[in-house]
Parts: structure tokens; C-alpha cells; sequence
């Protein structure tokens, strides 16, 4: 870690926090300090390390040195997006979450985006004045993003999603609830490849069904989020995707009343043979109960026993992890 970056993101929390985060606070001097900081660990750790020979000057295939920033919920415009731009900070993001920032618009992300091509995870949630235009100015200038979050931006359609994905060829994690899935599209999106993780919830419009059938392909999904399509999931079908599922360990199942079990999930498993595994799960808003995982537990104490399943407001989705190993993220999003 870097106490010096954490610091620098603690301050920004902490007026997100005490809502006084306005346009203002963060200049360019704030983001040539935290451009600074980001460089200045790598560069130590090259300073320190046991001369066996003369090092050459930096070349092109040096690693470019990537840090994370979080904006979550701040109130910030133009001026903030111009200060980041000409502090030149961008090159040094690895990730960003801009979540909930309810005045981006898409010529200030276009104009952020185009300075961050070393970008590797970005969060877009509930960013709702966000449109098309966003996801092109992410296809044409993120090369190297793995992970996308732009659940809840309703103003972007799943056909404009689908229509960017074949050139992110680096994509593999995509949470994209709110945007209307039906069968058909989602039937698209699981063609398009095998991803590691997916998040589809709000969405009226699937089936049972479709669902069954988009995730029959998905052997390598490590995290699912289908909160709130309670037409579509219920036990029998949770059961059933189960065990193609056989690598996820991460499961948001909120607001599915149809779901009142997760002996189903663990019967699927066990159907295919898939031994004990580690499974997070967030399932409030549904019918499942403290009782009814003590029963699972009892049914599969293999299985199920490191079965985490959250059933109240303590548990929520931790987004974009802000950690310094970006490739190894096990972050859950709606």
C-alpha cells in the first residue's frame, strides 16, 4: 500500500462524507500531488533493489505505474474534470469509480477518458445523464479495461452496449443492471464470450427461461448479480444455472421473493460434482431466512460451509476494490 494515496483518499471520502465535495476542492495541484505519489512508489522500489548491473534508461516496455482514485457520490463538474486532465494524473489511473456522480456529463468523461489509457477498471454507476456517446469514448480509448460498471445508467441501451463489445477484446467482467435485458440481448451478451463476471439486474423483461439458457455457456463466471428480476428467478431456476455455474463465488440474489432456499444452489453443485467452494452472497429483499441457511448448512455441511449470505443492510456490494494488485479483484456489483 501507499499511506500517502490513502491519505489523499481518505480527504476526498471524507468531504464526500460531510457533503462539502463541491467543484472547487479538488485543483490541478491536488492531482499533481497524487500523480506524484503514484510514481514516486515505483520509482523507490527501482531505487532499492540490488545492483547486479547498470540499469538502462526507462523504455517503452517499462510497466506504466497505476494507482486508484474513488469520486463515489461526489458533487463535482467541469472544473474537477479539467484539473485532473491537465495535471496529466490520467496515464497513472488503473482504477476509477465515478459512481453516482449525478453531473457527469458525456463530454466530461470523453474529455477524461482520452487521457487514461492505462485504465484498467471503471465504475459508471447510476452516472444518469450519461449516454451512447460514453461507452463509444470507452471503446475508443480504454485498450486495457477488464471491468465495467454502468448499472443504472439508464439513459445507455443494451443495444449500444452490444454494439461496442467486439472491440474490447480485454473485457471480461460487465455490470450492467437497469438497462432492460431481455432474453435476446442477454442471449447476445453471454454469446459474446465467456466472461468472469456479469451483473443484469432490474430487468422485467427476462425469463425464466432466458436465463436458463444465456448461462449454460458461462463455465468461467466468477460473479453474478440478478437483483430484482423476480419474474425470471426462483428456486428451481437458481438451482438449475447453478450447475453451470460451477466458479462463482460471488452472488447478488436481492429482491428475488421467488427465492425462499439456497439448497438448491448447493444441490446443483453437488449434481455436478463440484467440490466445496467459497460463496458470498447478498439476499436481502428475498424470502431466504436465517433458518432456511441453517437447513442448507445442515443438508450440504461440505458444500456449505463457508456459505456467507448477508439478509439485512449490512452487507453491500463492494464495488471497485481500491487495491494496489488490480488483477486480483473480487469485488461483487449490482
Amino acid at each position: 500500500g501507499n499511506s500517502a494515496l490513502d491519505c489523499l483518499q481518505s480527504y476526498i471520502d471524507s468531504l464526500v462524507e460531510l457533503g462539502r465535495l463541491d467543484d472547487s476542492r479538488l485543483g490541478i495541484n491536488f492531482w499533481k500531488e497524487w500523480k506524484k505519489n503514484v510514481t514516486v512508489t515505483t520509482s523507490s522500489y527501482q531505487h532499492y533493489q540490488p545492483r547486479k548491473r547498470k540499469r538502462s534508461s526507462p523504455s517503452l516496455s517499462d510497466p506504466q505505474p497505476v494507482g486508484s482514485v474513488s469520486l463515489h457520490n461526489a458533487m463535482v463538474s467541469e472544473d474537477t474534470i479539467e484539473a485532473m486532465v491537465k495535471s496529466s494524473m490520467g496515464k497513472c489511473v488503473g482504477i476509477l469509480d465515478l459512481t453516482g456522480i449525478q453531473t457527469l456529463t458525456d463530454d466530461m468523461i470523453c474529455d477524461l477518458l482520452c487521457t487514461m489509457p492505462n485504465l484498467q477498471r471503471l465504475s459508471l454507476k447510476n452516472c444518469r445523464r450519461l449516454t451512447g456517446k460514453s461507452l463509444l469514448s470507452i471503446a475508443e480509448n480504454l485498450p486495457q479495461l477488464t471491468c465495467l460498471d454502468i448499472g443504472g445508467s439508464y439513459n445507455i441501451t443494451t443495444a449500444e452496449l452490444l454494439e461496442i463489445l467486439p472491440t474490447m477484446t480485454n473485457l471480461n467482467e460487465i455490470f450492467a443492471g437497469g438497462l432492460g435485458w431481455t432474453d435476446l440481448s442477454l442471449e447476445q451478451l453471454t454469446g459474446d464470450r465467456l466472461w468472469k463476471g456479469i451483473g443484469i439486474g432490474f430487468s422485467h423483461r427476462l425469463t425464466s427461461s432466458g436465463l436458463r439458457e444465456a448461462f449454460l455457456s458461462q463455465t468461467d463466471l466468477e460473479r453474478l448479480a440478478i437483483p430484482f428480476c423476480e419474474q425470471a428467478l426462483e428456486t428451481s431456476t437458481l438451482g438449475f444455472i447453478a450447475k453451470s455455474l460451477l466458479q462463482v463465488a460471488a452472488l447478488d440474489i436481492r429482491g428475488n421473493n421467488g427465492i425462499n432456499s439456497l439448497t438448491c444452489w448447493f444441490d446443483g453443485r453437488v449434481e455436478a460434482a463440484k467440490g466445496a467452494a467459497e460463496l458470498f452472497v447478498l439476499a436481502r429483499y428475498s424470502n431466504i431466512t436465517k433458518a432456511s441457511i441453517e437447513e442448507t448448512k445442515r443438508i450440504h455441511p461440505i458444500h456449505a460451509a463457508d456459505l456467507i449470505c448477508i439478509l439485512d443492510g449490512t452487507g453491500v456490494g463492494e464495488g471497485i476494490r481500491r487495491e494496489s494488485k488490480l488483477s486480483d479483484n473480487t469485488s461483487l456489483h449490482g
